[in-house]
């Protein structure tokens, strides 16, 4: 069946959930007034859609899998075949309220290589061989040799898991697609996990700069605020290592900060483009990457992703669903198995800055 009055010819179970949310826009904006005629004019909820809407449900609720949108086209397909149920659709189908923006995974796009693992396959990774300077040509014997010494290191994998249950009853009483969400909710805390293991306070990189400072490669910068003066020492301990800087980590506290900037800090240009777009999203052609997963005293340097690190990964995530009848709901499983590793510590450079929060 086709939604009556549009002009589209698209049945309403086969319609994405773009499609859903525009149909409800015109649906609240002419309900009252200019309503398409329905195939049904009598007064009152059709006994046998209002029936076989809730079988649906009820059908959906106790099966061993998600229901599908094709089960809820179904049931949209049955309401809509009531006087008032364009107006009840509209309702039902309202989008979920957020009360903040969906996470953005940082560490798996910008910090490190992904590299799919097949199955059995072990996740070593052999270092370069070793790099030498020029040496004189010997006249009466042999030139200067350099033996290689090329390292393998290993990045081992573990699970990364994530759990959330969904009550039988939610169901039938969220007005969203609430297993549609649930998975968005479970691969976003797969996200989380993945972001504090590599940018969190005492993850890969904040460990890889610590040891980079004991090692006497990349000391640590510190200054009482963030300031191009902190930029610039950054990016001058990655590039002297014969290296080039991918982007810059911080938290929202410190990114802060260079939106207060005056024209002592920023040119003109800079400045004009602050005032129009609202933000810096680089510095100098370098990225500034902004999470709040990051320590907010400290501020990141980080070369480009294939001179960094590596994170294998033998499974990709996948969400499993069962269903738990003694306690009434289904629980939703999100796990991968992956691993995180740095391999060359040359490559991160740390600032230590008091957060002004």
């Amino acid at each position: 069946m086709s939604l009556f009055g549009t002009g589209t010819g698209i049945p309403l179970g086969s319609m994405n959930r773009s499609q859903y949310h525009a149909v409800i826009d015109a649906m609240l904006m002419n309900s009252g007034a200019g309503l398409p005629a329905l195939a049904s004019q009598t007064q009152g909820f059709p006994v046998q859609a209002s029936a076989r809407a809730d079988a649906l449900m009820v059908e959906a609720a106790g099966s061993q899998t998600v229901p599908e949108n094709a089960t809820m086209g179904e049931w949209i397909d049955g309401v809509v075949n009531s006087p008032d149920g364009l107006r009840k659709l509209a309702f039902a189908m309202h989008p979920v309220l957020k009360n903040r923006l969906d996470y953005h995974a940082i560490g798996r796009n910008n910090v490190l290589v992904v590299d799919e693992i097949t199955t059995g396959d072990v996740p070593y990774y052999d270092l370069d061989v070793p790099e030498f300077g020029a040496v004189w040509i010997a006249g009466r014997g042999e030139p200067v040799a350099v033996q290689a010494n090329v390292r393998r290191v290993n990045f081992p994998t573990s699970a990364v898991a994530a759990l959330q249950g969904v009550p039988y009853e939610d169901i039938t009483i969220r007005r969203f697609s609430l297993f549609d969400r649930a998975k968005e909710r479970v691969a976003i805390a797969i996200a989380i996990t993945e972001d504090d293991a590599i940018i969190g306070v005492g993850g890969i990189v904040e460990t890889a700069a610590a040891a980079s400072a004991a090692a006497g490669i990349n000391s640590i910068v510190s200054s009482p605020n963030l300031n191009r003066n902190v930029l610039a020492e950054l990016w001058k301990r990655i590039t002297r290592n014969q290296l080039q800087v991918g982007s810059y980590i911080m938290s929202p506290v410190q990114y802060a900060e260079i939106l207060k900037w005056s024209a002592n800090e920023l040119d003109q240009v800079t400045l004009n483009k602050q005032i129009e777009t609202g933000h810096i999203g680089g510095y100098y052609g370098v990225p500034l990457l902004v999470s709040n997963r990051v320590n907010e005293g400290k501020v990141f340097a980080v070369t480009t992703p294939d001179k960094f690190g590596r994170l294998p990964e033998r499974k990709t995530v996948e969400v499993k669903v069962f269903d738990n009848p003694t306690k009434l709901r289904y629980d939703l499983l999100a796990w991968e198995q992956v691993g995180f590793g740095v391999f060359n510590t040359a490559g991160v450079a740390q600032a230590d800055i008091p957060a002004n929060v």
